[in-house]
């Protein structure tokens, strides 16, 4: 590990963030690194890139009339605002089911204003405001499909379960039995992986998307790498919302960066050519797309986390800087409940570039 972010009252370091960081091409050249790019820790929900590609593969889009948003909010850790819930409710009626199929869990929207109002109306949650409803959704979906039991889609040996780790080994070229899963959040298996590794799927995530030659890219999936990178980056509000640095980020990068978070600061980036083209640093991505894994130890996020992934992408020529959507979260200043100016977060690492 490394430090990677510090936390100033005045002008003296008060406390620190480190990590690690891996920035992979599809080819499998490491491009760069911080501390450790073999660190393991688990995907959590930057894993869902790759959990809705045996759905798609399997006809899911066509057989459910799936839009680019519905297959957005199921790549999505949204924050539960209203059109995120109507639109997994939406995907759920699609085969006929309701929100008590779902296995996730309620728990309170992320985005504020969302569980104020919420609040407001005397109601609880549902799982429909998990983060991850519409993951399970597009999960039912598949079982339905496939006619698959649907009460044990979460369990480590569901065909949907096993097929979803297939095809995440197939990305980051590892075989199944070598990755370790356990547990997340809303109670899916969720796999560790090294920094490298997760990198690499998704630079080959973006490779297939391009239709780039093997060993790059994967054919079988190119239409479906393709539908994800276009829903999720052309649809980023329903992948995150207002309570993420997920949904400005692509939004600045106008399809050219895909972005998706995981639980305690993990953090994948897909970053195309076409971004680095007009960067400080085209070299980098003359082999295709890069692939970005970040992982702050503590698991802080934003504090620890938002500042790597907007250095990180500096120093690899693709400058947010100049995105107004991205001003907000490059203001560094730490203010007290006065409204005073008492220190600032920085990032200060160094990239080493191979």
């Amino acid at each position: 590990m490394k430090r990677l972010v510090n936390v100033y009252r005045g002008d003296r370091v008060e406390s620190f963030h480190s990590g690690s960081i891996a920035v992979v091409d599809a080819t499998g050249r490491l491009v760069a690194y911080a501390g450790d790019p073999d660190t393991r820790t688990f995907l959590r929900s930057a894993a869902k890139p790759f959990q809705i590609l045996p759905l798609l593969r399997e006809g899911g889009r066509d057989e459910f009339d799936l839009t680019e948003e519905e297959l957005a909010l199921i790549c999505a850790s949204h924050g539960g605002e209203p059109f995120h819930v109507a639109t997994a409710a939406a995907i759920l009626r699609k085969g006929e089911f309701d929100e008590s199929d779902l296995r996730c869990g309620p728990h309170m929207p992320y985005e504020e204003r969302a569980a104020a109002e919420l609040r407001l109306s005397g109601e609880g949650p549902s799982p429909l405001h998990n983060n991850c409803s519409g993951k399970h959704a597009g999960m039912l979906l598949y079982c339905e499909m496939l006619d698959l039991p649907t009460s044990s889609y979460l369990d480590r040996d569901h065909p949907l379960q096993i097929d979803i780790a297939n095809v995440l080994s197939e990305f980051c070229r590892q075989e199944p039995d070598e990755i370790p899963t356990a547990i997340d959040g809303c109670s899916v298996p969720t796999f560790f992986l090294s920094l490298y590794r997760a990198a690499l799927a998704y630079a080959r995530l973006g490779a297939t998307a391009l239709g780039m030659d093997e060993p790059a890219s994967i054919p079988e999936f190119v239409p479906h790498a393709r539908a994800v990178l276009e829903a999720m980056s052309g649809h980023a509000e329903y992948v995150a919302g207002g309570h993420s640095i997920t949904t400005p980020l692509m939004q600045s990068f106008d399809g050219d960066l895909l972005g998706k978070e995981g639980a305690e600061a993990f953090y994948g980036m897909l970053v195309l050519p076409s971004a680095g083209r007009s960067g400080s640093r085209p070299e980098l991505f003359e082999c295709g797309p890069l692939g970005v894994a970040i992982k702050v130890a503590d698991g802080t996020a934003p504090r620890g986390r938002d500042p790597v992934i907007l250095e990180t992408l500096r120093q690899l020529g693709v400058d947010p800087g100049d995105k107004p959507l991205l001003r907000p979260y490059l203001d560094n200043r730490l203010l007290n409940a006065a409204g005073v100016e008492v220190g600032h977060v920085r990032a200060e690492f160094s990239l080493t570039v191979l």
